[in-house]
């Protein structure tokens, strides 16, 4: 290489090599060839060459072509991995995937083992994965699959809720058994519990005297900051006032019934958001904790693939104005698509769900069934179907990651 020939390489696709001087090698790496580079000055920038010497030319030149690389790093900034692999550990699809975590930073993926094959209600295990090391920016490693209930007799343990009891870190973990020959009403629930972030789990309880028969979630669960813990269910929500001891139903949201997800707005009252298959998402406010609701609105910003009559989506608080945030915000997921369960994508509101104003795709093709939890530094994780949906696949991104650089807060609290 001569002198006057110096070729800086760049780590990012060339996506045009109509103008002279760059150039792609073989390994794709975008090129600056400085001799064509004078050349190429000379011909096309004379203009700018009258008030400016060649050096500082070039540099502002190089700074520009460093600008791009840049937004190329930030967009490849998000980790990957997938999760619960189809046929590992004796079963044959993964579906229904939530995510939690716990007061002490572990992260704790739930789902659906079914062991045979696909179809909802066939003997379904349920298990979970743990992540201990959740902080920094290091790959997240997992432990191995645990069982909590296993398929005996062709039972299905389906719609797991996990809720975090903030007081003193106990994980409580809702689930539905079904048993053969399986219908899909509603039916039992049962309640189990860890005090040590999901190494080991009590033997499940019925809590249905207190319920009554339900369908959950799925998804995930929350504390309000009254202490009460809500989880989610087809027509509404049930609660407990007493840190998981009793348990009782709210009252039923009229006109919808699907698959829910709930949050708690600023202002002390639940928002309800609710698959409808008809092309958008519906959702309910209750000003009294889950006792009653208002007529559902249609949210048109918030789509709802028609095919299968929807899917089931992901709501979570991602940051409450104060305590060293400066905005609130609200985080999103579902399959974008009209149509059908393609593109799973994260959008955010500022208004405590009025507007969606920002959308981020995640990955373009299938996914379906998703869940959120903000991690211990701040990124969101989000579990997710992928594939052929039989796999739960992990992701982990920014806020500045969705929000293409325009809001890069760190969470400090909720």
């Amino acid at each position: 290489m001569s002198r006057r020939t110096k070729i800086v390489h760049f780590e990012f696709k060339l996506l045009s090599s109509r103008h002279a001087p760059l150039k792609s090698d073989t390994s794709n790496a975008l090129c600056v060839d400085w001799t064509q580079m004078n050349n190429f000055v000379r011909s096309k920038g004379k203009r700018l060459l009258r008030a400016k010497k060649v050096a500082n030319f070039r540099l502002w030149l190089l700074l520009l072509l460093l600008a791009p690389l840049g937004l190329c790093c930030a967009a490849q900034n998000i980790e990957e991995t997938e999760l619960f692999i189809p046929g590992h550990d004796g079963i044959n699809t993964y579906r229904i995937p939530s995510i939690v975590s716990t007061r002490n930073g572990t992260v704790l993926v739930f789902c659906e083992g079914r062991r045979d094959r696909n179809e909802d209600g066939t003997p379904t295990h349920l298990v979970l994965k743990r992540s201990l090391d959740n902080r920094g920016s290091r790959k997240m490693t997992w432990q191995p699959l645990q069982i909590l209930l296993t398929s005996k007799a062709g039972e299905a343990y389906m719609n797991p809720v996990p809720i975090v009891d903030e007081r003193d870190g106990t994980i409580f973990l809702l689930v539905n058994p079904y048993f053969q020959p399986y219908k899909d009403v509603p039916v039992h629930i049962w309640l189990m519990k860890s005090t040590d972030d999901g190494a080991t789990w009590s033997s499940p309880t019925d809590i249905t005297t207190g319920t009554g028969l339900k369908e959950l979630g799925p998804g995930i669960g929350i504390q309000m900051r009254s202490g009460r813990l809500v989880a989610p269910v087809y027509d509404g929500v049930i609660f407990s006032d007493d840190h998981g001891k009793t348990w009782k139903s709210g009252g039923k949201i009229s006109d919808v019934y699907s698959e829910s997800q709930v949050v708690e707005l600023v202002d002390g009252s639940l928002l309800l958001n609710v698959r409808q298959g008809v092309g958008h998402r519906a959702v309910g406010i209750s000003t009294d904790g889950g006792q009653t609701w208002s007529k559902p609105r249609n949210d048109m910003a918030l789509s709802d693939p028609t095919e299968y009559k929807g899917c089931q989506g992901s709501l979570i608080r991602y940051s409450r104005k104060g305590a060293g945030n400066s905005k609130n915000r609200l985080l999103f997921s579902n399959p974008s698509d009209p149509n059908h369960r393609l593109n799973m994508t994260v959008r955010i509101s500022y208004d405590e769900g009025r507007t969606w104003p920002v959308a981020k795709m995640i990955k373009e093709g299938p996914g379906g069934y998703s869940s959120m939890t903000v991690l211990p530094d701040g990124s969101i994780g989000l579990v997710y179907e992928s594939g052929s949906f039989r796999t739960i696949s992990f992701v982990r991104f920014t806020l500045e990651w969705i929000t293409g650089g325009t809001d890069r807060e760190t969470r400090m609290g909720n």
